[in-house]
């Protein structure tokens, strides 16, 4: 997703760039076109691209192990100085341009800003029940005959402690 900046005029301009995931190298965790609106504002000392990205991501539950397919939309700014002299910065959002480039990759923010868009847990929905822990039965499309028992082995020395003062008494 190359922008070559030379062909723009200073000032605000919008437009939409689009490129399939497996090109960008996330044919693993995404399907489909990736979709990138970008409102690009450039002046003398700097460009600044505020960008949209849309990803489409087939997950698998972590409660139910169900297969979905899930839209993605992450808001990011890349802001790109002009110098003399390239420099390196610390800041991930903060780039520099020499003065002899005229075009801006964005396919490397893009490939890692969809990356960090799946979440930690993923789920088909946020109220999923999940799975039986007895008959594996999936939760979300009815209840399971199971009775399951809740033993927490956390308080049973409390428990203990406690018969054992009831008893002296």
């Amino acid at each position: 997703m190359i922008i070559k900046y030379t062909n723009f005029s200073d000032g605000i301009h919008t437009f939409k760039m689009t490129k399939s995931a497996q090109k960008l190298g996330l044919e693993d965790l995404f399907f489909g076109d990736v979709e990138v609106d970008i409102k690009m504002d450039k002046s003398i000392h700097q460009i600044v691209l505020d960008c949209d990205l849309l990803v489409h991501a087939k997950i698998e539950c972590d409660r139910c192990t169900e297969e979905v397919e899930k839209d993605y939309n992450i808001h990011f700014l890349l802001s790109y100085l002009f110098s003399k002299k390239p420099e390196q910065t610390d800041d991930l959002n903060l780039k520099i341009l020499s003065l002899d480039q005229d075009k801006i990759d964005i396919s490397k923010d893009v490939f890692e800003y969809a990356e960090l868009s799946l979440p930690l847990k993923k789920l088909c929905k946020e109220d999923c029940k999940g799975l039986c822990p007895k008959c594996g039965k999936n939760l979300n499309y009815g209840s399971c005959d199971c009775t399951i028992e809740k033993n927490n082995d956390v308080w049973a020395p409390l428990q203990q402690l406690k018969e054992k003062f009831n008893n002296k008494q």
